[in-house]
């Protein structure tokens, strides 16, 4: 089993590297697992994934599994508390649209796509089930919730209104839709795992717990390293 695991900043992708490291050490691990950084944004992490996938499809070595981590936002604290861990079940390109003096419309509002074009279901980016029950069982651990990637962190409240309105998102993160995107067109099984460090439209970095967020991040690649 060849797997790509992918990150949008060092800190993140260090901490996956260090929980594979810890799980070598204590099995031996038959899956190989490669690490890249996209760097930030859902262009960046789209290039990234696609490059790679498709590098390793002409290879003849191709890979089995994508898998995006990181931190995010919360558009949930009860649901998804600050140190949290969350599969994200469905993504949406939040700000990828139209604004008027009426607000924002997206593709599908707008009726250049219909929300069963592919790579689509219903308007989203939808996680499909894994070909593996094995990493399947550790992900259900997790709680299920759905991402909206910005390219603009949301940092007003009217604007964190707009997009609980249109799509009803527990997560916000920079990457996920593209990631999610690349894997689908791809057709490379995939999913996307995100740990809250912050309120969404917390403007402040100052009081993000980004500590918290990146120790549960590190526990969850345990885990999941632990059963490949």
């Amino acid at each position: 089993m060849k797997i790509l695991v992918t990150a949008a900043e060092e800190q993140e992708l260090r901490r996956a590297e260090r929980a594979f490291d810890m799980v070598k050490k204590s099995k031996d691990v038959k899956a190989q697992v490669e690490f890249r950084l996209t760097g930030i944004g859902a262009v960046q992490a789209c290039h990234c994934v696609t490059r790679e996938v498709v590098a390793a499809a002409a290879s003849g070595e191709p890979y089995n599994l994508v898998v995006n981590l990181g931190i995010a936002g919360s558009y949930d604290l009860e649901a998804f508390p600050i140190g949290s861990a969350a599969v994200i079940s469905r993504e949406y390109f939040a700000d990828l649209g139209f604004g008027s003096e009426e607000g924002f419309s997206d593709l599908f509002q707008y009726g250049i796509l219909e929300k069963d074009d592919f790579p689509y279901t219903k308007g989203a980016l939808a996680r499909q089930l894994l070909p593996y029950p094995h990493i399947e069982k550790v992900l259900e651990k997790y709680g299920a919730g759905a991402g909206a990637t910005v390219q603009c962190v949301t940092g007003t409240q009217s604007r964190c209104n707009e997009i609980v309105a249109m799509y009803n998102p527990q997560i916000e993160s920079m990457e996920g839709a593209g990631v999610y995107y690349a894997a689908l067109m791809e057709k490379v099984p995939f999913f996307e795992l995100r740990t809250v460090s912050n309120a969404v439209g917390e403007r402040d970095t100052f009081k993000w717990e980004s500590k918290a967020a990146l120790d549960t991040l590190e526990e969850c690649c345990r885990e999941i390293f632990s059963v490949i």
